[in-house]
């Protein structure tokens, strides 16, 4: 990104501008402890905290300009005022996503949007020089740094994008336009804000309306809510899923401890991959499915699925414990789809001698939470494989275990993570994978660090 100061004085709108001197601006920062030389700084208004008051320790830093909301700010540097820095940051990202020569790929879903995108970043990367959403930066602000961020030399940008209301991803695809959309299943998450599952669908959709005209959508097929859209759309469309009627069908698959072997009709070959569970192979067939579209050929995508090992840091991620055990970190965030897909992966192992499940609690479920955290314990009992030991941490997680009626299942429950972590200390299994999952604040990676010093 390279931009004069004068410049953004008509990209931005500018209510008026101060320039000093005629800088080149480099990048942005809304952090002014993260500013590098050439940034351009932009303060935010919060509850708490004024970024006005750090726009001097910007520039000292090597800011080259700075954003204010105030018109009676004064400063001896280059000052931009704006009317608001949301806008202001959304408009030089459309700007500067608009000069680039890159095609866009925006991605959503209650869950896998994450993996989905890492996947996707890995195939393609193979032939283009792509820039992905870093971390969680999916919202009105995240996306927009997530583009700023990109280097002027970028041919694909995959970019993940979030909502906890309506109206959001209509937003951002309108802002970003994107070339391709990917929808990967409709769950729970935030069902509080939606109402309903249906009311979900409605919101994810949303990520195909600022779509190019040939644009290219890509989506869950087996989830009904999704095809009933689809169908009432004039939109094309590519399914993935189990079901025959699908584009691209998983037709069969074998786990293991360290790879999934699975076929797809789309070759006659079988496919590997070093990810864990089976709902990664949906990720991975929506990825396909891009990939395709871009020019690779299925013997380049099976070659690079073969490769795809790294995805975000608490997703599934295998960590080794003791002599042959096993830990799977996902504790990231929890949704009761999520929920019972990682219990899936547990389930499916059939190379560990002892199962452990620790499971914190769930939140932004809205009225029916309890009930939620519920379905999860009754989903053990009538469908998990060999589970040992379910161990419970959170006044609501507390409904998983009361729920699990299966007798072969042993259930404990404690209300903090200092208590599991001195469990699990005091009663160590050989060849035991131990999986761990819950929402974000449950914060279960401190148990793992605990346990695993």
């Amino acid at each position: 990104m390279k931009y004069l100061v004068k410049d953004l004085e008509q990209i931005l709108n500018a209510k008026k501008i101060n320039i000093v001197e005629n800088k080149e601006i480099t990048g942005i920062a809304i952090d002014s402890r993260k500013v590098k030389e050439g940034d351009l700084f932009i303060p935010f208004l919060g509850e708490n905290v004024d970024g006005h008051n750090y726009i001097e320790s910007a520039f000292e830093k090597g800011a080259a300009a700075s954003l204010s909301l105030k018109e009676d700010f004064t400063s001896d540097n280059n000052i931009i005022y704006v009317e608001d820095s949301y806008v202001a940051i959304q408009a030089l990202a459309k700007h500067y996503l608009d000069s680039l020569n890159a095609k866009i790929i925006a991605i959503t879903g209650s869950n896998g949007k994450t993996t989905t995108k890492d996947i996707i970043t890995g195939l393609l990367e193979t032939k283009f020089k792509v820039h992905k959403t870093q971390g969680n930066f999916n919202n009105e602000l995240g996306v927009p740094i997530t583009i700023l961020a990109a280097p002027e030399d970028s041919e694909i940008l995959v970019l993940e994008m979030g909502a906890d209301g309506f109206g959001q991803l209509d937003f951002l695809s309108k802002l970003v336009e994107p070339d391709y959309t990917v929808i990967t299943n409709i769950g729970e998450s935030h069902i509080e804000f939606f109402g309903s599952r249906e009311g979900i669908a409605k919101a994810k959709f949303e990520i195909t309306n600022g779509m190019k005209k040939d644009g290219f959508f890509v989506y869950n097929g087996d989830e009904v809510l999704l095809k009933d859209l689809v169908d009432k759309s004039n939109i094309g469309a590519t399914s993935c899923g189990e079901n025959d009627y699908n584009n691209i069908i998983l037709e069969n698959y074998t786990i293991t401890r360290d790879h999934i072997d699975f076929k797809l009709n789309l070759s006659d070959e079988k496919f590997t991959t070093k990810l864990k569970g089976k709902h990664n192979l949906f990720n991975i067939m929506f990825a396909t499915a891009i990939a395709e579209k871009l020019g690779l050929s299925i013997d380049e995508i099976r070659k690079a699925i073969e490769k795809t090992s790294e995805i975000t840091h608490m997703r599934l991620e295998s960590i080794p414990y003791g002599k042959d055990s096993l830990i799977i970190n996902d504790a990231y965030n929890a949704s009761p789809t999520s929920m019972k897909a990682s219990v899936d992966v547990v389930s499916g192992f059939d190379d560990f001698d002892y199962k452990t499940l620790v499971l914190g609690s769930m939140f932004e479920l809205g009225s029916k939470e309890v009930q939620y955290h519920s379905e999860v314990g009754e989903y053990i009992s009538n469908n998990s494989k060999d589970i040992d030991l379910v161990i419970s941490v959170g006044d609501l997680a507390k409904n998983i275990t009361d729920n699990i009626t299966n007798s072969e299942i042993k259930k404990l429950h404690f209300s903090s993570n200092e208590e599991v972590s001195n469990y699990l200390k005091e009663n160590k299994h050989a060849n035991e994978v131990i999986l761990f999952k819950a929402s974000r604040s449950m914060k279960l990676e401190s148990i793992i660090e605990e346990i695993n010093k």
